[in-house]
């Protein structure tokens, strides 16, 4: 259909009109016949609209499925009696050109072939009548209507669509494939197999971009073993038809064995032949992914413009298909790789264990993300190998005994010595036999070598605090896959969670032992054992750094007396546990210038004033007199002591007064009757408070398990363990979820 069908003596495509059209319409109807050879791209439908758009003709064979759709639409859109054309159609008709609507892709779908017929004078809209699709990065920008010559650098104007069209159908059972492939390997094996059978070619060679600088070769057809070996990976500054159509994006049409000659010298086998390679080209930025070239062995002279406009075809579906999959295949890759670092923080968060983790860790890696996988930790400077994982526990065994045979160079570049020293990370994308044989120790240490397969590594430094920990690595070898940089960006993170791992392990160890040298300050070593007296004690600490305030000393003195000091400082940590310490350490020296509970609290008071090692502590000070069947207590903002005196439990009372911290303050010593089988119980807050609870109910309940536990004691025969029944009232009266430290004694006058 033309604009210029409306007037008189109109041509099409500049042929004068043969012949009306053959449907009986007015003379008025300016519809001609335009022989198909003498139009650039061999159109197979064209409707004619007279000036009311009615339908006036139509040019091709009623039985031709192609003219019989564009015959359709536009039966479908023609509105009776109305002058205008809406739908697709209408659509398509901008401004009421009819020469847009020839090329749009809206009237006659994607299956259809629209051409351009132009008149002399006619302005010209740029169409992109052949393939590729619309918006290829291989198609000029627009600017003017092509009609002869096609629009990407495998197409010429020796080929028309009409011409290639049984190869095209040929074809298309293995476009369907190359388009529906859901792995790389079904692509390259259409591509390099089932491509090469169908256009007769001997060889052929699939080739991607590896890094900026690098072709690595992914399938062949019809090479040995050797020539595959020779194009596994090439660099892109070499010469050759692959190298230079990635770098050119253009296609490499070589006709003859002298041509081959003459271009690449370095490539000529003897043999007669003609070859073309294709770049594969992405659509979203021009940029070239790979090439694939073909070879026609005993075939001499120009390429044929057909086969090349097909295997074009062949090869722009097979970029896109291949820049699919890859899309693909990395968001799989990420998705595995979150859910890894899930299960990997979750180990390494429910364990202080940090060297048992990371084993755990690198065990998990392996072998979605890495052949191998080892973690290496720095000690005196040195790194140590802490865990090395793989699927085969000889390759395991093997490593180590590489390790073990010869032990890296701290010194020497590269490795994961250089990622400790610099705590820089290292990606190795290509592990070349050169490296290995600059590494080699000997001959036996590279064979060794070279038989792991190695082919990628990346090392990432385990950096906490801003020191480097250890090294973790990553190597790939037989799955043959390459690490990239976002690769390194995974590791980092991985490595960033372990880093943190081991230094809060690491922390909560130097806490641990801390701790266990304050505790030493806090309580005695051993309870002294004194004549006529039994007793017992439990310790329990809150929490997992075992470090806490609450402190106590027991002394024996003369005529048969004892001496009890027990507190409890505020706060937890490290600073209360110094607190508590030197709490016990003051009472211990002041007790020896005067016992008496109410004299040793006034100079703990004042020894706060002083010198306050915390800003408020709690204390109970008491003084058993034997001699005088009694005892002397004084509490200090402390939890009241519990007496069992002839098989009843009461609190003692008597004697409260305000914490220490709080300036000097008198400190009345109460004095209990206390003979031979009674007892007294001291303890910390820690036994009786629970959280949302008021310490009433707590004291209630100590007297409770009391009454049931302590009033039955064996005195005569000692039969029974305080320090085990002691463990058993704690048990039952303390708080299960142990938020604070529980001190408790016990004294039980047998003589």
């Amino acid at each position: 259909m033309h604009a210029d069908a409306r007037t008189r003596g109109a041509r099409l495509d500049g042929q004068p009109v043969a012949q009306p059209l053959g449907d009986p319409q007015p003379p008025t109807a300016r519809g001609l016949l335009v022989e198909r050879e003498h139009r650039g791209h061999g159109t197979r439908a064209v409707v004619v609209l007279d000036g009311e758009d009615e339908r006036v003709g139509r040019l091709g064979d009623a039985k031709d499925p192609v003219a019989t759709a564009v015959d359709d639409a536009v039966d479908g859109d023609l509105v009776d009696g109305e002058h205008g054309v809406v739908g697709a159609v209408g659509d398509a008709l901008t401004g009421d050109r009819p020469h847009d609507v020839t090329h749009s892709a809206q009237v006659v779908g994607a299956e259809l072939d629209p051409a351009e017929l132009a008149s002399p004078g006619h302005p010209l809209t740029c169409h992109f009548c052949m393939l590729p699709l619309p918006h290829h990065p291989w198609v000029p920008e627009p600017g003017g209507c092509q009609d002869g010559p096609m629009n990407a650098p495998w197409q010429s104007p020796g080929a028309s669509r009409a011409s290639v069209a049984p190869r095209l159908a040929s074809l298309a059972g293995i476009a369907a494939l190359v388009a529906a492939a859901t792995t790389m390997d079904e692509l390259t094996e259409t591509i390099t197999e089932r491509a090469s059978t169908l256009m007769g070619a001997s060889r052929a060679v699939l080739a991607v971009k590896d890094g900026p600088s690098r072709l690595r070769t992914i399938a062949t057809h019809g090479l040995t073993p050797s020539q595959a070996r020779q194009w596994a990976s090439v660099d892109l500054d070499t010469r050759s038809p692959l190298t230079d159509a990635v770098r050119t994006n253009e296609v490499v049409s070589l006709a003859s064995r002298a041509e081959v000659v003459d271009r690449y010298p370095d490539l000529d086998d003897g043999s007669e032949r003609s070859s073309v390679t294709l770049p594969l080209i992405s659509r979203a930025d021009g940029s070239a992914i790979g090439a694939v070239a073909f070879r026609f062995d005993g075939t001499v002279g120009p390429v044929d413009p057909e086969l090349v406009w097909v295997l074009g075809v062949l090869a722009d579906m097979c970029a896109q298909t291949m820049l699919r999959l890859q899309a693909e295949a990395q968001s799989a890759t990420r998705a595995a790789q979150l859910e890894f670092l899930a299960d990997a923080s979750q180990a390494l968060a429910t364990s202080l264990d940090y060297r048992q983790t990371l084993r755990q860790v690198a065990s998990l890696a392996v072998p979605t993300h890495a052949d191998w996988c080892s973690v290496q930790m720095v000690d005196d400077g040195l790194l140590r190998t802490l865990a090395v994982a793989h699927v085969d526990p000889d390759k395991v065994q093997l490593a180590k005994e590489l390790e073990t045979r010869w032990p890296p160079d701290p010194d020497r570049p590269g490795g994961a010595a250089q990622v400790a020293r610099t705590g820089k990370s290292l990606l190795v994308e290509r592990v070349t036999d050169e490296m290995l044989v600059a590494s080699a120790r000997d001959d036996e240490h590279l064979r060794v070598a070279r038989e792991l397969g190695l082919q990628s590594a990346m090392s990432v430094p385990l950096v906490a605090n801003d020191r480097v920990l250890g090294v973790l690595t990553f190597v790939a070898a037989e799955s043959g896959r390459h690490y990239t940089h976002d690769d390194v960006v995974f590791a980092e993170d991985l490595a960033r969670r372990a880093a943190l791992a081991i230094d809060n392990a690491d922390l909560y160890s130097q806490t641990r032992r801390v701790a266990s040298v304050l505790q030493a300050t806090l309580l005695p070593h051993d309870l002294p054992e004194i004549s006529g007296w039994e007793i017992g004690t439990v310790y329990r600490q809150a929490g997992r750094t075992d470090v806490g305030g609450d402190y106590y000393d027991v002394s024996g003195l003369d005529r048969g007396r004892v001496i009890v000091v027990l507190g409890d400082v505020m706060g937890r940590g490290v600073d209360a546990a110094v607190a508590g310490s030197r709490m016990r350490s003051a009472a211990k020296v002041l007790a020896t210038q005067d016992p008496q509970p109410d004299a040793l609290a006034g100079a703990m008071d004042r020894f706060m004033a002083a010198e306050a090692p915390t800003p408020m502590a709690s204390s109970v000070y008491v003084l058993f007199d034997p001699p005088q069947d009694e005892l002397a207590v004084v509490v200090a903002g402390h939890p009241p002591p519990l007496l069992v005196h002839a098989g009843r439990t009461r609190f003692v009372t008597e004697s409260g007064s305000p914490v220490h911290g709080l300036g000097e303050l008198p400190r009345a010593a109460a004095r209990v009757p206390f003979g031979v089988g009674d007892l007294l119980l001291l303890y910390t807050d820690g036994l009786v408070e629970r959280r949302g609870e008021s310490i009433d109910i707590g004291l209630k309940r100590l007297q409770a398990v009391g009454e049931e536990l302590l009033t039955d004691l064996d005195v005569a025969a000692d039969a029974t363990d305080l320090d085990d029944v002691l463990a058993e009232l704690a048990d039952s009266v303390s708080d299960p979820d142990r938020h604070d430290d529980v001190a408790v004694l016990a004294f039980r006058r047998v003589v």
